[in-house]
């Protein structure tokens, strides 16, 4: 590095006046720059440890500080790790300036997916939880669950060993939900939930993208009935509802729907058994209710549309 190089970096990670800073909009903490990003603060400090991806600026306190620039460059990361490339390889990529054309994905998830398979058969559950710490730090609970949990849970395909492997799982993300319910109690409120029949795992992984995006989750899984939504979304007082809904409730396809169009909240209904009945309906104004049959693909939709 030159001189030249070497003291603009210095005179960047120079300690910040705290109370200039007090008076100046252009620097913001690192909770503001998770939520304008949708990283939550785990990952943006995982990718400046490890990585030195960011390199934020510091109050005379040691308080991390960033700026629109700041913002930019997690934008840019987050574009080419969407694209397959590892956090790893990323630096080196936006230092030389890079572009998609001609970059090969890495075949790290491939590694971590069999790595995955491979433990779950064996029944080792703090070899699980050491890869879900891991991977869930470095990467936003989306691509974490896109690329590593999904595909690894349909290799292992229907048996002992995918129940296992989802259990220990599910136990990481409902730690993973308390821990962030007090950060962002504040938040727009949104209430996931199904039937006692459904899968928690999957209410617990769509909380765990919305928290990604600064949003306030009340998971609910286990309801009885499903008349009790309704005692619900008043009583977390919630501001949109995500609702997982399957076999059972396809014959009441029309009855639910009219029930969730009173909410006058926006409401995701998903479930490929309901998303069929209810396009096989009478039912020709959703109005606020949007069914979707793909989980992953609802729960992002979902999550842009209450975010903006």
């Amino acid at each position: 590095m030159s001189q030249s190089n070497q003291n603009a970096e210095a005179k960047n990670q120079e300690p910040l006046d705290e109370l200039a800073l007090l008076d100046s909009s252009e620097y913001f903490p690192i909770r503001e720059l998770s939520l304008r990003t949708g990283v939550n603060s785990v990952t943006l400090r995982a990718w400046e440890r490890r990585y030195g991806l960011l390199k934020p600026k510091r109050t005379d306190k040691g308080h991390r500080l960033y700026d629109q620039g700041d913002v930019q460059r997690v934008e840019a990361i987050l574009r080419w790790i969407q694209q397959g490339v590892a956090v790893s390889k990323v630096r080196a990529l936006l230092e030389k300036g890079a572009t998609f054309d001609g970059v090969v994905p890495s075949n790290e998830w491939l590694e971590w997916q069999e790595s995955l398979v491979k433990v779950a058969r064996a029944f080792q559950e703090d070899k699980i939880e050491q890869m879900y710490q891991q991977i869930f730090s470095q990467y936003p609970a989306e691509i974490a669950i896109r690329d590593w949990l999904l595909p690894s849970f349909e290799q292992l395909g229907k048996g002992a060993a995918l129940a296992f492997c989802e259990s220990v799982v599910l136990s990481c993300l409902i730690a993973r939900v308390s821990n962030f319910k007090t950060q962002q109690k504040n938040a727009p409120k949104v209430l996931i939930t199904g039937l006692v029949s459904q899968r928690s795992l999957w209410c617990f992984m769509a909380a765990a993208i919305l928290l990604d995006k600064g949003l306030s989750c009340c998971v609910v899984p286990n309801t009885q009935h499903s008349n009790d939504w309704s005692s619900l979304v008043e009583g977390v007082q919630a501001q949109s509802v995500l609702v997982f809904c399957e076999n059972e409730l396809v014959n009441k396809a029309e009855e639910l729907i009219n029930q969730m169009q009173q909410w006058q909240l926006p409401v995701a209904v998903i479930g490929a058994s309901f998303w069929l009945a209810a396009h096989n309906s009478d039912v020709t104004d959703l109005g606020k209710v949007k069914v979707y049959s793909e989980a992953l693909e609802g729960v992002i939709d979902f999550m842009e549309k209450i975010s903006k």
